[in-house]
């Protein structure tokens, strides 16, 4: 299917929380890569939400990423998606993390759509809930 590649930029603000000293996943006192992950997930998410009807969602199934650079607590962050492939209710995304210095990390990701209340049913189901 060809079409026009449609960006979505997300971004935040590094608070003291979202250093990876804090979280325990690391000894510095810089943005986690974990939290970089989840900002990059947010952008492609927002990006396929425009793509799915009512009811349903999409869920992150792979990611490939680096983190190649430190980023500071105060420092913005944003991360901009660019929905490369979208098939059978598959989305592939070029995701690129950038501060006021430059680019800090590049992912590749797929999401895949779901129906929201199936999905939430099996998660309980998984979990013991029902």
């Amino acid at each position: 299917m060809n079409f026009e590649p449609e960006t979505c930029t997300v971004s935040c603000t590094v608070t003291e929380e979202m250093l990876e000293s804090k979280l325990g996943c690391g000894d510095t006192d810089t943005y986690a890569t974990g939290m970089m992950i989840s900002l990059m997930e947010r952008a492609a998410k927002e990006l396929a939400a425009r793509h799915i009807p009512d009811g349903m969602t999409t869920v992150g199934v792979m990611l490939n990423t680096t983190h190649v650079a430190p980023t500071v607590v105060g420092r913005e962050v944003r991360a901009t998606a660019t929905l490369l492939e979208k098939s059978d209710g598959q989305f592939y995304f070029e995701i690129i993390a950038s501060d006021n210095m430059g680019t800090i990390g590049e992912a590749t990701h797929h999401r895949v759509t779901v129906s929201l209340d199936k999905f939430n049913q099996k998660a309980k189901r998984r979990g013991g809930l029902m």
